[in-house]
């Protein structure tokens, strides 16, 4: 059975210079469901509730569905799910019980975050076990939302970002250990930390498959010699390894693969960071034309 992919936009990185106030979000949101293209929207954690009740309603009446992420609100604050501080920890996770709520309120399907640095390596089996003794907390809290389910996105753990949660093989035999204890945790899989991590894009993806929830197509030069080299979220293309014939090679993988029964489908996003000086809905355009071409190709659309 082939799987359902559905076009997603990822707001807080097309549109990251207007992310400071959420009346601009409001817009941006009101703007996408008059495009008609998007199925999924992805969003940092909003807190005004007038926005929330606006975005949850526009969001309804479109059928958009939407995934929220807490990690940019964590890493305001310095929180980490993670620590070796206990007290750190807590904090951290009482924070994030919060979000939880926050985000139960706003119609929100998937609610996602990163692991945080790695520590030194003789160290990392315990923060590994901090974490999922976390995640174990959100996940309890999370099953009073009906829907909600928790995502954490593997990063690359040793070019750039350096975080406790990347390799692909590593990170399902993580989740496998704690499954039974947090059984609506999932993997958010994204194409630009894979490569950073010298992995194929296709054997992480069949590797992933069990735990997959939503893909991103996300670009990086990967040239350790190259000042470019990393997670940047840059534009489509060179000196980049994503282009339009990689991109579809990630989705026809995808489209065949074993993903978990809840799922009937899987939203992808193009990951571009817009900056001060650019033309944010010329960038928009351009993820989705680069989007909208690939769904073509593959008869999706």
């Amino acid at each position: 059975m082939t799987n359902k992919i559905i076009p997603s936009l990822l707001i807080p990185e097309i549109f990251f210079p207007m992310m400071g106030n959420e009346k601009n979000i409001l817009d941006i949101v009101h703007k996408i469901s008059d495009i008609g293209f998007y199925q999924c929207i992805e969003l940092g954690i909003l807190f005004d509730k007038d926005i929330i009740n606006k975005v949850r309603n526009i969001a309804e009446n479109n059928h958009l569905k939407i995934t929220q992420w807490m990690t940019f609100e964590l890493l305001k604050h310095n929180l980490n799910l993670a620590s070796l501080d206990k007290e750190q920890r807590k904090k951290s996770v009482s924070r994030a019980k919060e979000l939880v709520h926050i985000a139960g309120t706003q119609g929100t399907t998937k609610l996602s975050l990163v692991s945080g640095p790695k520590p030194e390596s003789h160290l990392q089996n315990e923060a590994k076990k901090y974490l999922s003794e976390s995640l174990i907390e959100l996940s309890q809290e999370l099953t009073q939302y009906n829907g909600l389910i928790l995502q954490i996105e593997p990063l690359d753990c040793f070019a750039h970002k350096k975080q406790l949660i990347g390799l692909t093989n590593d990170t399902v035999d993580w989740i496998t250990s704690f499954r039974k204890e947090c059984p609506n945790l999932y993997i958010a899989w994204d194409s630009a930390h894979v490569c950073l991590n010298q992995e194929d894009l296709t054997q992480s993806l069949i590797t992933a498959a069990p735990l997959i929830s939503q893909l991103h197509l996300s670009n990086a030069v990967l040239d350790p010699n190259s000042p470019k080299y990393g997670d940047f979220h840059m534009k489509i293309g060179k000196p980049g390894f994503l282009d339009h014939k990689s991109a579809i090679s990630i989705l026809k993988t995808a489209r065949e693969l074993n993903i978990p029964n809840r799922f009937d489908e899987l939203s992808v996003a193009v990951e571009v960071r817009g900056n001060e000086n650019d033309d944010l809905w010329k960038n928009e355009l351009e993820c989705r034309k680069f989007l909208k071409n690939i769904f073509i190709e593959l008869e999706v659309l």
